[in-house]
Parts: structure tokens; C-alpha cells; sequence
């Protein structure tokens, strides 16, 4: 075939979409190395001399010399799971209800509402659960659960020696009520992108509404996934709420729901005023936030591999 000369419009337009794409890398990369460059330079020589005492350690007090962080991190990753484990449902439940079983005229409300509740500010979800949810648990749901102490599989999780309106239990709860609407809206999007001609051959098979909804999460399986990093990235770095409802004890970390804790996030937030009279303590603290970041990574790292895994497997089924 003969070669066609592409008309210079066309070059001018695919040199523009280029530059363009190599700004928004540009944009992407320079924010992430301006955050990252900075926290490593300004830790480092404390992260060679005080980096495996930070995450074997459980012995925290900056003005002794002491960085054992480990509980912080363990904080961290328990409250993470447990908020993550508790909306996955609810997210998937809540798009499949705005989705399918909503009137068709209803669908807008509730999906706007969706999204109002996310846009709710983490400091009234806070406020809302130290002066009124927390106190009702308090007073109600957990003596009951603390009388489950003596139950073998139990007992770990719910024995503590004072209850406490600040708990894990009451930052993982409101938490996960917190993260449910991000991890809905990318489930109820990937949902309502269906091809109709799937739900048409199910119910031309002679499927119900229920059969529909089953096999059509099936085949969304990835978004949910996604849905489902979504929510754990925004768990593992919520700040204001955890540090008003989570106890901030410095306490070695017990596997406990009703016990007082911490995170990496509230610890920052409880101490970094009194940490600028101390550049150790400073150097701690940025140590803690490198570490929140590369686990941020890794919860992100697995979910993509995941997320690969199930498409392969779509596209082999």
C-alpha cells in the first residue's frame, strides 16, 4: 500500500496530546518526590540508629530516648482491617439497593445523599461519636460484650478492664460508616455499567431479581475490589475522628476492641506541637509518617495485583 502523508493538523494534535500526558505525569511525580524526599532526608540518619527499636519496640517516650512504635502500627493496621472488613458489606449492599431495588425516580435522591454523607467533614463524624454514639455503646452494647470475655475465641477481643466510651471499637464503627459511601460510589458506578444484554439473559433463563443481582456482582468483582482499597487507603489515613474516639493510649497494644489505643495518625496529631521543642521526637514522628505511606503502598500494591488476578480470571472464564 501506498504510504499517506498524515496531515500536519493531526501531527500538531498528537505532539499537544503528548505534552499533555507528559505534564500530568509531570504533575503526578513532582508532588509525591516533594513529600517523600523531604520526610526521608529529615529522618534518615534516625531511621539508621533508632529503626528497628521503631517497629520491635512497644516503649514509647521521646523525652527518655525511647521510640518503640510497634503498637502504633499495629493500631494502625487493626483498626484498618476491622473498618474495611465492616464496610465492604455495607458498601456492597448500599449500591446494590440504590442500583436495584430503589424506584427508578428514587435512584437520584439516594445517590446524591450517598454523596453528601462522604462530603461530611471527619471532625463531625468525630464530635457526633465522642458525645453521642460512643456514650450510648458505652452504656448499652458493651457490658454485653465485655460478659464475652470468658468465651475462648472471644475473650481476647472483648476483655478490657474499664469500659470506655474511646475505644477501638468505637473509632473502627464510625470509621467504617465514614469510609462506606467511597467504596459504594465506585461499586455503584461499575454496577450501573452492566451491559443490559447480561441482566436480559438471565432473566430470559428464567433467573429472579436475586439471581440477577448474584451473578452481576460477579462479574464487578474487581470494581468491588477496588472499592475495597479505596476504603482501606482512606481508613488507614483518617486523622481527626480516629484521634477523638480511639482513647490515644501509648500502651502496648493489646489485640482488644474495647481497649484504648492509638494509631500513627492520632499520634501525630497529639504530638506534634509539644514534639518541636525535641528534634528527635520531630525525626520520630516523620519516621511513623514514612511508614504510614509505605504501607499505604503496599494495601495498594496488593490491591492492584488482585485486581489484575480477577481480570485474568474474567477473561479465561
Amino acid at each position: 500500500m501506498p504510504n499517506r502523508r498524515v496531515p500536519r493538523r493531526f501531527m500538531i494534535k498528537e505532539r499537544t496530546l503528548k505534552v499533555v500526558a507528559a505534564l500530568g505525569l509531570f504533575g503526578v511525580l513532582v508532588p509525591l518526590l516533594l513529600l517523600v524526599v523531604p520526610l526521608l532526608s529529615n529522618s534518615y540518619d534516625f531511621i539508621l540508629e533508632h529503626g528497628l527499636e521503631i517497629i520491635t519496640s512497644m516503649n514509647w517516650s521521646p523525652y527518655d530516648g525511647e521510640f518503640g512504635s510497634l503498637q502504633f502500627i499495629l493500631g494502625t493496621l487493626w483498626v484498618t482491617f476491622w473498618s474495611t472488613a465492616l464496610a465492604t458489606p455495607l458498601a456492597v449492599a448500599l449500591a446494590v439497593f440504590v442500583t436495584e431495588l430503589v424506584p427508578p425516580k428514587a435512584k437520584t435522591f439516594f445517590g446524591t445523599l450517598i454523596d453528601l454523607i462522604a462530603a461530611i467533614p471527619s471532625v463531625i463524624y468525630g464530635y457526633w461519636g465522642l458525645i453521642i454514639f460512643g456514650p450510648l455503646l458505652a452504656n448499652t452494647a458493651y457490658p454485653v460484650l465485655a460478659g464475652l470475655s470468658w468465651v475462648p475465641a472471644l475473650g481476647a477481643l472483648f476483655s478490657t478492664s474499664a469500659i470506655s466510651p474511646q475505644c477501638f471499637m468505637t473509632a473502627i464503627l464510625v470509621l467504617s460508616l465514614m469510609i462506606t459511601p467511597y467504596a459504594s460510589a465506585i461499586i455503584r458506578n461499575s454496577y450501573e455499567m452492566i451491559p443490559r444484554e447480561l441482566v436480559e439473559a438471565v432473566y430470559a433463563l428464567g433467573g429472579t431479581k436475586w439471581d440477577v443481582i448474584r451473578i452481576n456482582l460477579g462479574y464487578i468483582k474487581s470494581s468491588i475490589l477496588a472499592g475495597v482499597v479505596i476504603a482501606a487507603g482512606r481508613s488507614m489515613g483518617e486523622t481527626m475522628a480516629v484521634t477523638m474516639l480511639i482513647g490515644n493510649s501509648i500502651e502496648p497494644f493489646k489485640p482488644c476492641l474495647l481497649c484504648r489505643g492509638a494509631t500513627i495518625t492520632s499520634l501525630v496529631a497529639n504530638e506534634f506541637e509539644e514534639a518541636m521543642m525535641n528534634p528527635a521526637h520531630v525525626k520520630a514522628l516523620t519516621a511513623l509518617v514514612l511508614i504510614l505511606i509505605f504501607l499505604g503502598s503496599i494495601i495498594l500494591a496488593l490491591g492492584r495485583k488482585l485486581g489484575r488476578a480477577l481480570t485474568e480470571a474474567e477473561i479465561v472464564a
